[in-house]
């Protein structure tokens, strides 16, 4: 007998969602968090079109909306000496998910601060039955067994053990999950010193007409300006060179200084900026040897570090856990076999080295640009060419909605992903195994979305010539299994096209590529796991069978 079946260490984005997963379907969780309560740091910022769906799952979305910028502080990147000075460039954002009139998401791409974000998680959390968090509590020491993990904790009425049958680390970049494991990071580490820096004060006069998702500046200091809400509250990120200067030399009214020189020389002698909390961080770039040892899995920050020129890190995060959470259901209740868990591996770990690799490129395309103004000696055209290099940076539409997995619980059909001339910027919907199902306008019991569909069990939707007669074992392929509002079903929902959902024009067949004849089978995390333009109902139920018997 375990205390639980899910120990989830740390309370932060990753380890929050994973709860709010785990109690959606039915399983209950314990989360161990060393803090007393939510940081109330901004830190991540970003809530990308592909987060933004599950949250709007989660029914959270409204209040996310609501805490966030409004829309035209997401539609640009402005860069310049100062906040008050010489102007370099602008460039235009392309990550709300309209392109040319169509919609590809019913979700959009928000700027709000984590603490907003945690404080909304939470208060969904408290709405749900088996989901404990303690706080002011330490991991100390994980052991593994068989048949479950066993935690050393240390908190307020001092140490326990606490049983699981699996433990999930999400408890960030110091990872003492991690750390009993023995599991490296790969990659580049600490390339980048920065003071985190959440300041009061009323930029307006510089930034109300240029509303924008980041202000860079360069000399005389080089830091990004971030709107955080509507109340006057700022981040800045001071980039400071450590031969120069110790990350403790950073108090709030040295930050302050360095922000004044930031927005310019001459600024009014009652100008009010008040900092209020200052954070040393260094920036890496790396990812873990391995995300999996038995019984324990990495999630989040614990399992990857991306530096945050792009926003992906606490997306990158809170995706961990909508991949794994639906595997742990499927195993818990008998569905699937333990090995469907070795797939959160060999999905999720591409994703994140992925995800790194271009964040550090954006990293470098800010210094290209900043090098070039601070030479004295670039022209016009130079400082224009260097802005339009850097156009991925705030243009990943691609990257966002068009993430698939290669390998893992999916079957390849033998298509090849859509050709587009840049994958970090365009995405081109399809419905090949491995990529996110696409989105498609519906209207079906309070559904809008076919993103709707994709929650707590396998969907097989079908052609409407899809043929669901008995199967050969004689159980009935086509059982109608209603999509439950908690627990992991083991059948899977069959939808067929004009008879249980409405596909007028055939837009829904068409973008899944399934014809009148054929079927597509869509995973509870949303993501295509098989795919036959002439399917049977045998063929689709073999395929699921192969997929969770592994």
């Amino acid at each position: 007998m375990t205390d639980t079946t899910v120990l989830i260490a740390g309370a932060g984005p990753a380890g929050l969602s994973m709860a709010i997963l785990l109690g959606r379907l039915g399983l209950d969780s314990i989360v161990v968090e060393r803090r007393s309560g939510i940081n109330p740091h901004p830190r991540a910022r970003s809530v990308n079109v592909r987060t933004a769906e599950l949250m709007r799952q989660w029914d959270v979305l409204d209040e996310i909306e609501a805490a966030s910028l409004p829309l035209p502080w997401t539609e640009q990147f402005v860069y310049c000496e100062t906040l008050a000075g010489t102007e370099i460039g602008r460039v235009i954002t392309g990550v709300q998910p309209v392109v040319d009139g169509v919609e590809l998401s019913p979700a959009p791409w928000l700027l709000t601060s984590q603490d907003r974000i945690e404080e909304i998680l939470l208060r969904r959390l408290a709405g749900m039955d088996g989901v404990q968090i303690c706080w002011d509590t330490e991991l100390v020491e994980v052991t593994q067994g068989d048949e479950q993990v066993t935690a050393e904790v240390r908190g307020p009425s001092g140490t326990r053990h606490l049983t699981a049958r699996w433990l999930v680390g999400a408890d960030g970049a110091a990872s003492s999950v991690r750390r009993s494991l023995d599991i490296e990071m790969d990659g580049i580490a600490s390339f980048g010193t920065m003071i985190n820096c959440q300041f009061y004060a009323d930029l307006g006069p510089w930034t109300d007409h240029r509303p924008a998702a980041l202000y860079w500046t360069t000399s005389p200091a080089r830091n990004v300006f971030q709107k955080i809400d509507t109340d006057n509250r700022w981040l800045c990120q001071l980039n400071y060179d450590p031969s120069m200067h110790r990350a403790e030399d950073f108090n709030t009214e040295v930050a302050a200084e360095w922000i004044r020189r930031s927005i310019g020389p001459d600024l009014p002698e009652d100008f009010d900026l008040r900092v209020t909390d200052v954070i040393p961080w260094a920036m890496s770039s790396t990812v873990a040897e391995r995300f999996r040892d038995g019984r324990v899995f990495l999630i989040g920050d614990a399992a990857h570090q991306l530096p945050p020129t792009g926003g992906f890190g606490m997306n990158t995060a809170v995706q961990d856990a909508h991949n794994l959470a639906w595997k742990f259901a499927a195993v818990a209740g008998g569905q699937a076999g333990e090995g469907l868990l070795d797939t959160y591996e060999s999905e999720r770990a591409p994703v994140a080295q992925y995800n790194a690799d271009r964040s550090r490129e954006n990293s470098r395309s800010v210094g290209r640009i900043r090098r070039l103004v601070e030479s004295g000696t670039a022209t016009v055209e130079q400082k224009r060419e260097a802005l339009r290099a850097s156009t991925q940076y705030g243009n990943w539409l691609g990257m966002d909605l068009g993430l698939r997995y290669d390998e893992g619980c999916l079957i390849p059909d033998g298509t090849e992903p859509p050709q587009v001339d840049d994958p970090v910027s365009e995405y081109v919907p399809t419905a090949r195994p491995g990529h996110r199902a696409p989105h498609v306008p519906i209207d079906l019991d309070g559904a809008t979305s076919t993103l709707d569909l994709y929650d707590t069990q396998f969907v097989l939707l079908c052609g409407a010539d899809f043929d669901i007669a008995v199967a050969a074992d004689g159980a009935e392929a086509g059982a109608k299994a209603s999509l439950g509002s908690a627990g992991a079903d083991p059948a899977p929902r069959v939808l067929r096209l004009c008879a249980d959902l409405d596909d007028p024009g055939g837009a829904i067949a068409a973008a899944y590529g399934i014809g009148q004849m054929g079927a597509v089978l869509v995973r509870p995390d949303g993501h295509v796991a098989w795919r036959d333009p002439q399917a049977t109902a045998t063929a689709a139920m073999t395929a699921l069978g192969s997929l969770l018997r592994r």
